[in-house]
């Protein structure tokens, strides 16, 4: 070996090779971090003000829960791979991205376990695990480049090879395990400045969107507009939030909210402060609520506009710079500046039927006008969002295209069709509303979805499940030749519900040939001509039956009063009218005198008053009482002392059929999002979800056994045919000897 190769000389151009490249590699994450890195504390309230004019990034916090999960994820053999979606805002710059796993790890079976994560398919982290059990969480931080698909893929692949002495050797690790929490969280900011029209803006919501109203007392038409959009909210997967602005005299919370120090030397500023539940004692402190920005309690998402909301926003913010022109005359100009930038927009006067996207509390708002919820939950619906290319729309229609077909592909219903790899076990999924499938009498009758899947170097065929709402519908074996093969499943009714979960699962059998091959995945595929068979649905009395009936339109009836106390009551009629399937688009609503009873017609959904011409209910509902009739004089069920509950009915109203709710005792059940059910007729809803749901019409289910009764061949009378025959061909030979005997005796 030549030793000059290793003089200092000789090695200065690698060096100088390898320090480019470093410094090259860091620019990049100098300059993000320069882009959104927090500065030192603001001194005074101008210099805070400043840096609120010039501050357009957006915080956003999501955790697994969020997502969905319930519980904590469990990765372990079969199952060693999870890939999860983030959901960040379509095609916009991001900064300070972080995910914060929570984790932690048994280890039971030994051998060589590595943890490797990846987002978009690039590897950011792999790490060997070598002990017993132990942490597992790790800080990752997400580049912050735009994502057109809405979407940061984060995959979690924790496998284990362990040395065998021969190839037929046991390889599987049951015993080595990992827990991924819930708490798991993303963090990220985003440029608030690339939500450049209404679609983006409705993409970039959280999973639990704010509604923003101007008070507790609204205008039937506000009213109206506010349970739609949170009912299209509903059916995008999302949680409704309802906040008022708050008044003189409200209570408001800031525990968990800072007020910046340089904001203190304003007595509104200095007053809130204190933290903790603090009552409001003039509009200067209103005002400042409302001037905290993207540090304050007081944000929207969704702004209903009403003719009192501009009114209620200038006040308290006149206020406030009165007494800022005291306390710190300094501020009053960049004062002015932000409430132009971040809250004048939203004040303009705004026409009918528009939906508009504005900035408000100094982040991207929608703001829809009082008469416009109807036509925004449709222009919001997956069929015509990437439609709303704009900042300000006049929406004279928006509606579904209907059709009288007896099928419907489920492309349609927004299902993406897909290829994958399967080495063990992997789910397609798609959701659809009952609206979108149910109408003129029809519903869901059967699906049918076409797969195909690639031939294994195991001989074990796959096998493909289709579930919906996790009621199995149907499996088969596949012969996995690449070619297209089709399942079909009829759909019972009691498997539906408003909101509808389609699962296909395929499961390969982890063999190989006499141990001569090492599993690998291969590919499969959901085809784009899966779809659905429409059929006449059975106008049954229970929930399922009732769900179909809303498709097409229906009436929500509230009580006058529920006007009175919005914040309190939207909620409520939100999550009932996403429960029972009431459509956002083309229900009409009524808010009825209080006293008096509405005269329904059609399919119709009464919150706590009972219709005109109602047929005998089976509940009785006496203060704290609950008392559901039985057969003869004696009662089905019978309760004093029930609260905090609601009764969620099937009733009729002369040849109508709806559903009649009732509050159970002084209080009423918060409901956070909405209910499953399906083929009773009455259900008890407590705060915490569905308690019971019980068929007092069909207790024993003979209705069900009814749906689930096979054809003539499945109930096992196919052993006549034979015997049918048998007995055709004797019938036959003596048919055949006794014209050949008459013609012998005529000879």
């Amino acid at each position: 070996m030549n030793s000059s190769q290793h003089t200092p000389q000789a090695l200065l151009p690698a060096v100088r090779r390898f320090l480019l490249a470093a410094v090259a590699a860091a620019l990049p994450l100098v300059a993000l971090a320069q882009t959104a890195a927090p500065a030192a504390p603001a001194a005074t309230p101008a210099e805070a003000f400043k840096r609120m004019n010039a501050d357009n990034w957006i915080p956003r916090s999501i955790t697994f829960a969020d997502l969905g999960f319930t519980g904590p994820v469990v990765l372990g053999y079969p199952d060693s791979l999870r890939e999860i979606y983030l959901p960040v805002p379509p095609g916009v710059q991001l900064a300070n991205a972080t995910l914060q796993l929570d984790a932690s790890y048994v280890r039971a079976d030994g051998g060589r376990t590595t943890m490797i994560l990846t987002t978009d398919g690039y590897p950011v982290s792999s790490r060997p695990i070598t002990a017993e059990k132990g942490d597992a969480s790790i800080m990752l931080p997400i580049d912050g480049q735009p994502r057109p698909s809405g979407f940061v893929r984060f995959n979690i692949d924790w496998r284990t090879a362990v040395a065998r002495d021969n190839t037929c050797a046991d390889s599987r690790t049951p015993g080595n395990l990992l827990r991924i929490e819930p708490t798991s969280r993303f963090t990220y900011r985003y440029d608030g400045y690339g939500i450049r029209d209404l679609s983006t803006a409705w993409s970039a919501l959280p999973s639990k969107p704010t509604i923003l109203i101007a008070g507790s007392k609204l205008s039937s038409q506000a009213y109206d507009s506010a349970w739609r959009v949170g009912v299209a909210l509903e059916r995008a997967g999302k949680q409704a939030r309802i906040r008022t602005l708050p008044a003189v005299g409200d209570t408001v919370d800031m525990t968990g909210y800072t007020v910046p120090a340089g904001m203190r030397g304003i007595p509104a500023y200095a007053s809130l402060a204190e933290g903790g539940q603090h009552k409001i004692k003039d509009a200067a402190e209103v005002g400042a609520l409302i001037a905290m920005g993207q540090v304050g309690p007081l944000q929207a998402d969704i702004v209903i506009a009403d003719a009192s909301s501009a009114a209620a926003m200038a006040g308290p913010l006149e206020a406030l710079r009165t007494q800022m022109q005291t306390a710190s005359p300094d501020a009053v100009a960049p004062y002015a500046e932000w409430r132009t930038r971040a809250l004048d927009p939203a004040g303009k006067a705004i026409n009918p039927g528009e939906v508009r996207l504005v900035s408000v509390f100094g982040r991207p708002t929608i703001v829809i006008a009082p008469d416009a919820g109807a036509k925004a939950a449709g222009l919001f619906s997956r069929i015509w969002q990437q439609a709303a290319a704009s900042t300000a729309m006049v929406v004279q229609a928006a509606d579904e295209p209907k059709t009288d077909a007896n099928s419907v592909s489920l492309k349609y219903l927004g299902a993406k069709p897909a290829t994958f790899d399967v080495l063990a076990h992997a789910d397609w999924n798609a959701t659809f509303d009952i609206g979108a499938v149910a109408a003129d009498g029809k519903g869901p009758g059967t699906l049918v979805i076409d797969v195909a899947a690639a031939p294994s170097a195991a001989h074990t065929p796959p096998i493909v499940s289709v579930l919906l709402n996790e009621v199995l519908l149907g499996a088969m074996e596949l012969k996995a030749n690449g070619k297209r093969e089709r399942i079909t499943a009829p759909v019972p009714a009691y498997a539906l519900a408003a909101r509808n979960v389609i699962r296909v699962s395929f499961v390969r059998q982890l063999a190989s040939d006499r141990c001569r091959e090492t599993p690998e995945p291969y590919p499969v595929s959901v085809l784009a001509s899966s779809h659905m068979l429409l059929t006449k649905i059975e106008p049954n009395g229970d929930f399922s039956g009732l769900m179909a009936r809303f498709s097409s339109g229906g009436n929500v009836y509230v009580p006058a009063s529920y006007l009175n106390d919005a914040q309190n009551t939207l909620p409520r009629v939100i999550r009932l009218a996403a429960t029972t399937g009431v459509s956002p688009s083309l229900a009409k609503f009524n808010a009825v005198a209080d006293g008096t009873q509405p005269k329904v017609a059609g399919p119709f959904l009464a919150i706590d008053l009972p219709p005109s011409d109602v047929k005998k209910s089976e509940v009785k509902i006496d203060g704290g009482r609950l008392y559901v009739a039985g057969t003869g004089d004696k009662p089905l069920l019978d309760l004093t002392g029930v609260n905090n509950v609601g009764i969620l009915e099937v009733t009729n109203a002369g040849s109508d059929m709806g559903a009649t709710y009732r509050t159970l005792g002084a209080n009423a059940p918060d409901f956070d999002r909405p209910i499953q059910l399906s083929d009773g007729n009455i259900a008890i809803l407590g705060a915490t979800g569905l308690r019971t749901e019980v068929n007092t019409r069909d207790p024993s289910g003979q209705g069900l056994l009814r749906q689930s009764r096979g054809t003539f061949w499945e109930r096992t009378y196919w052993w006549l045919l034979p015997l049918v025959v048998v007995a055709f061909f004797v019938a036959l030979l003596v048919f055949a000897s006794r014209v050949r005997r008459r013609k012998n005796g005529e000879l």
